[in-house]
């Protein structure tokens, strides 16, 4: 689920975890919730929960931003991950960002 998102169409920048960028918990794939902040205001600007193996994609972002990507471990066993200015990829249209999306459901 990519929870509450505002995706502005016009917009086609991404940031997304896949390789060595998935979350995970001891070494293994997992799914929390992942936090997507303005690098410069620190407002919160979405807010997604990783698949349970561990990819995650905020969608609709201003390649021109930088952004803080803050994931939390919700059974406060470990310190919270976090990625800092941020620039989002923009390497993919649209819809190849939501067949990638949808390619990561069944894996």
């Amino acid at each position: 689920m990519l929870g509450k998102i505002k995706i502005v169409p016009t917009l086609g920048g991404y940031i997304a975890g896949s390789a060595d960028g998935i979350v995970t918990v001891q070494g293994k794939p997992a799914s929390r919730k992942i936090w997507l902040l303005d690098a410069q205001t620190m407002v919160v600007e979405q807010v997604v929960t990783s698949l349970r193996n561990g990819h995650y994609m905020f969608l609709g972002l201003d390649p021109a931003k930088e952004y803080l990507v803050m994931v939390r471990d919700y059974k406060k066993e470990y310190e919270p991950f976090v990625w800092d200015y941020v620039k989002p990829a923009d390497d993919l249209t649209i819809a190849e960002q939501q067949a990638l999306w949808q390619s990561w459901q069944t894996k």
